[in-house]
């Protein structure tokens, strides 16, 4: 994977993240767009989140394939989790 550097901070973009745990692009894109992901930067036109998101990328996704929670509940449960 291509660690991209945007301002000072470490990225990936939603494709690079997408291959990372072999998801659609469009479910990772989903999750970033519901703003699960926080907030990225445009790297050549497609959105990257911050690396560091990819463990937040991969425990949504557990809770999402394992536990069958939709993307209101992971909301809900990462900010219950957060606090």
């Amino acid at each position: 994977m291509k660690i991209i550097t945007i301002k000072g901070g470490q990225y990936v973009t939603l494709t690079q993240a997408a291959e990372c745990y072999e998801v659609e692009v469009a479910w990772v894109r989903e999750v970033y767009d519901y703003g699960l992901l926080g907030v990225g930067e445009l790297f050549e036109e497609e959105p990257a989140i911050e690396a560091g998101m990819l463990d937040r990328l991969a425990e949504i996704q557990r809770l999402h394939n394992q536990q069958g929670v939709n993307l209101p509940g992971i909301a809900i449960i990462l900010d219950l989790l957060g606090r």
